[in-house]
């Protein structure tokens, strides 16, 4: 009779006592309709959601062990990506070509090593994915996938030509499709100027920046789920700002005017700087930076969705982790 946020939580507590991850899930989902952004449930979804994954890959393993089939390849490569564990799915898929040489097997080796390069922005990566989609393109001559990759490879880098080559290869198999004929037409208006693919890779590596993201890829994440977390944040004691920042928008909670301007361009800065030095000692992704001083304490976390930072008086709690690690689409670590 109360379809309240707390006790779509409760309900779904109960099934974790039961030791029902999917019924979790359910529960979870289906307060999360009612209840956007809800900090609590979207916790216990994604935990739950993690469990389901967890118990679908041991058996996956099992049945790869007794009888190897490409849908199972396939499938354990998808869900291995979803989970972020990219290096075992870069692992599954070689150990998938080099058992059946099969297309596909190549096509997810290149997925996984461009989810590296978007990542890291290290050339040498984007190199070879862009290398694997290819080869995978001529293995499979009628799927778009990845023609695709391709083509996402060299549009972020800013390598418009060989964007241009993938998009019309693409066009080849599906002629007059709206949506690659206009993309087409926006490609070709970028051409004057394009760097080729080898100095647009070593660009990105240098600046830690996809030149050829488009404003419409960087947009804010939708008010209705990011502000409610902010301000939760911000509400907080010994806190004095909470930030969120995608591309070139940022939301700020606490600083006003020019402050809160600098305070995002300074979160932006540190991450920018803390990746290129990762990359100059080889020292893999950023998942975090913690920077303490008289100013207080200042978290900032990088992720898929962007970058969500906290500056307080203090360390922050592991449920402040958390709620930066959801914004900014991380991996939730420990409080220190």
């Amino acid at each position: 009779m109360d379809s309240s946020a707390a006790n779509y939580f409760a309900l779904a507590r109960e099934y974790v006592v039961l030791g029902n991850p999917q019924d979790v899930l359910r529960v979870c989902t289906e307060g999360l309709d009612e209840h956007p952004g809800d900090a609590q449930l979207t916790r216990l979804a994604e935990r739950s959601r993690a469990l389901l994954h967890d118990d679908r890959l041991r058996v996956l393993t099992a049945d790869l062990a007794i009888a190897p089939r490409p849908g199972l390849w396939r499938e354990q490569c998808e869900l291995l990506l979803e989970v972020g564990k990219v290096g075992k799915a870069e692992d599954a898929a070689e150990a998938w070509w080099r058992q059946t040489r099969d297309g596909e097997a190549l096509y997810f080796r290149a997925r996984c090593r461009a989810h590296q390069f978007f990542e890291d922005r290290r050339a040498a990566d984007g190199r070879v994915a862009f290398e694997l989609a290819l080869e995978a393109g001529k293995e499979l001559p009628s799927d778009l996938r990845p023609l695709k990759l391709a083509f996402e490879i060299a549009r972020r880098c800013g390598a418009w030509n060989e964007a241009r080559t993938a998009l019309a290869r693409m066009l080849e198999l599906r002629p007059g499709n709206p949506d690659l004929e206009q993309r087409f037409r926006a490609v070709l208006a970028c051409l004057e100027g394009a760097l080729p693919l080898e100095r647009a890779l070593q660009q990105v590596e240098r600046t830690g920046e996809f030149s050829g993201d488009q404003p419409a890829d960087c947009s804010a994440p939708d008010d209705v789920v990011a502000r409610p977390l902010l301000q939760q944040l911000g509400a907080a004691p010994e806190v004095h700002g909470a930030v969120y920042v995608r591309g070139g928008t940022a939301l700020v909670q606490g600083p006003q005017g020019p402050t809160a301007d600098r305070t995002a361009r300074g979160v932006r800065d540190v991450v920018q700087s803390s990746r290129m030095a990762a990359r100059r000692l080889s020292l893999g992704q950023v998942i975090g930076v913690e920077l303490e001083g008289s100013f207080g304490n200042l978290t900032v976390l990088p992720g898929e969705r962007g970058t969500a930072a906290l500056w307080a008086g203090r360390q922050p709690s592991q449920e402040e982790l958390e709620i930066l690690a959801h914004l900014a689409g991380a991996a939730a670590r420990g409080a220190a």
